[in-house]
């Protein structure tokens, strides 16, 4: 699988020094999920009002419109819990979609920090998980917790990840140089934190991204990686889950989509890929006072789809990003300005700064930062 090629190869390029790899780009366009004026090819599910024994609303059966569209956006009211899910199946894509917090929230949640969810890989029953949920795996989108993992019956991945701290409990995160292990696999534990928060103020705009490769998964927030996962598997039928539908929740809280694409991506054309960094450290980083790396590209021409931020002072600092994906062909430059948000008054605040294309990070390029 991916994770252990993953491993391999890049143990191949610490031995070796060399930035020479087969890689590949994504050759398709951008497909619209959603038309920006109705719920044209997607399915509702709603499961009964909070506190009641009546039955569920079912299947395209919505009378109190919980979903709607507003604006140009797909809107969940949040009043019932369930989801609006793609009629069709996907593998291997490239998903990106914007999402707003509203401003209501409905009992049981009401008190609680807003709620959604990206759930992929969707198969049925719809009212499998919480009776208004696909099977699934899920990109957690939650107010302040944008990229968590949670586990909806799909079967459990292998993370790169390490113990956390997490308002008194002990909980796993994503950290990219972690060892490999296996979450949970149960309906609503196996939770995985992202590494950092890189969420927008309430009521902005957030963009979400989500790359599928195999049962391989990267979750993006604005930009920054945030979480990865390697070998999805369901035990109880001995299979990899790498296709199904993809469901947008409403969980309690008024939240909006829009722009929903996606792209099919091929792993077909094997590119050399040679990008390197005029420097592999930034120190004295200040708040509020940007130092950039400038990036040349000396292979085969190479997409860029986001940055990654790792380390315990990640979400500290911010990159002044480009618009991704961004093309670099042979020869061309980019500069990327880093500026450190806020210093730590007792220690050197530290991350390291690296690149990602669909198929992972850039290997062989990672630049320290270094902020005081």
């Amino acid at each position: 699988m991916f994770a252990s090629t993953f491993r391999c190869l890049a143990s191949t390029l610490i031995l070796s020094g060399l930035h020479l790899i087969a890689w590949a780009q994504p050759t398709s366009r951008w497909l619209s999920l959603f038309d920006g004026k109705s719920l044209a090819g997607w399915d509702t599910y709603l499961r009964q009002p909070e506190g009641t024994k009546q039955p569920p609303y079912g299947l395209n059966n919505d009378p109190l419109r919980v979903f709607t569209v507003a604006d140009g956006a797909i809107r969940a009211s949040g009043q019932l819990w369930g989801g609006i899910s793609t009629r069709q199946e996907y593998d291997n894509y490239h998903l990106r979609l914007a999402v707003r917090w509203g401003t209501k929230k409905w009992y049981p949640n009401d008190s609680t920090r807003r709620d959604a969810g990206l759930l992929y890989h969707a198969t049925g029953p719809y009212s499998f998980a919480y009776d208004c949920w696909l099977r699934s795996s899920e990109l957690q989108i939650q107010e302040g917790e944008f990229g968590d993992f949670f586990g909806v019956g799909a079967g459990s991945a292998e993370f790169p990840m390490q113990p956390v701290t997490v308002r008194g409990k002990s909980l796993d995160q994503y950290a990219v140089d972690a060892p490999l292990r296996r979450n949970a696999d149960a309906v609503g534990s196996g939770r995985v934190y992202r590494s950092g928060d890189f969420e927008r103020p309430h009521g902005q705009w957030n963009t979400v991204e989500l790359i599928t490769r195999g049962a391989d998964a990267v979750y993006i927030v604005n930009g920054y990686v945030v979480n990865r996962l390697f070998n999805t598997y369901r035990p109880a039928i001995h299979q990899q889950t790498t296709r199904g539908k993809i469901q947008l929740q409403s969980e309690g809280a008024e939240v909006y989509y829009r722009q929903i694409e996606l792209r099919p991506v091929d792993y077909t054309s094997p590119q050399a890929l040679s990008l390197t960094a005029d420097k592999t450290i930034l120190t004295d980083l200040v708040p509020g006072k940007p130092q950039s790396v400038q990036l040349t590209n000396r292979g085969d021409a190479v997409e860029l789809v986001a940055v990654e931020l790792s380390g315990p002072a990640n979400d500290r600092f911010r990159v002044q990003l480009p618009t991704f994906p961004l093309r670099l062909k042979r020869g061309e430059t980019l500069a990327l300005p880093v500026v450190l948000l806020s210093a730590d008054p007792n220690r050197t605040t530290t991350a390291t700064l690296r690149l990602e294309t669909v198929l992972g990070p850039v290997p062989g390029l990672a630049i320290s930062l270094q902020g005081r």
